[in-house]
C-alpha cells in the first residue's frame, strides 16, 4: 500500500494551510474519507464488519480528491487583486477621466484611492492594456495641458 499525502501547510484549516479556503469542508474531511471508505468496504463486500486499510487508504485519497476539486473551483471563482484594481480604474477612465488619453502619474496621482503609487498603476495600465482597453501613444501625449513621454490613448465602447 502507498504512503497516503499529508497536506501541506500543517493541513490545519483555520491556519493558513492548503484548505483555509475551504475551512467547513476541510474539517469535516477524516469523516468524509471513513464514509468513502465505509462504502468502498460495503462495496467490496456487503457483510463486512469492518474496514480493511486498503478502503480507508483509498477513502483518504478520494476525500484529498474532492478537497483539491473544491479548491479548484473556489480559486477558479476568485476575481485577483489586480483585475479588481484593473476594473476600478476603467470605471474611473470611462466615467470620471475627461482626457482621451491617460498617463501614469495622472493614474495614480488623481485616479481611484486603491491605486496610489507606480507600482500598482502600471499593473493596472498593464492589464488595461492587455485587455484592449488602453492603446500605448509611442509619440506620448499633452495631458491637461502637461507633455508627457509615456501615455496611452483610452479606448471608450
Amino acid at each position: 500500500m502507498d504512503r497516503v499525502r499529508q497536506p501541506q501547510g500543517g493541513g490545519n484549516p483555520r491556519e493558513n494551510g492548503e484548505y483555509a479556503q475551504i475551512r467547513g469542508l476541510a474539517n469535516k474531511l477524516p469523516e468524509h474519507a471513513a464514509r468513502l471508505a465505509a462504502v468502498l468496504t460495503l462495496v467490496r463486500d456487503i457483510g463486512a464488519g469492518e474496514i480493511l486499510s486498503d478502503e480507508m487508504a483509498a477513502g483518504i485519497v478520494l476525500a484529498q480528491h474532492y478537497a483539491a476539486e473544491a479548491l479548484r473551483i473556489f480559486e477558479a471563482g476568485q476575481i485577483g487583486t489586480d483585475l479588481r484594481l484593473a476594473q476600478k480604474a476603467l470605471d474611473w477612465l470611462l466615467f470620471q477621466w475627461t482626457e482621451p488619453a491617460i498617463s501614469l502619474p495622472d493614474l495614480y496621482q488623481r485616479g481611484p484611492n486603491a491605486i496610489r503609487d507606480k507600482r500598482s498603476a502600471q499593473k493596472v495600465i498593464a492589464n488595461l492594456e492587455d485587455h484592449g482597453w488602453l492603446v500605448r501613444l509611442t509619440a506620448g501625449a499633452e495631458i491637461g495641458g502637461i507633455r508627457r513621454r509615456e501615455a496611452w490613448r483610452i479606448v471608450r465602447g
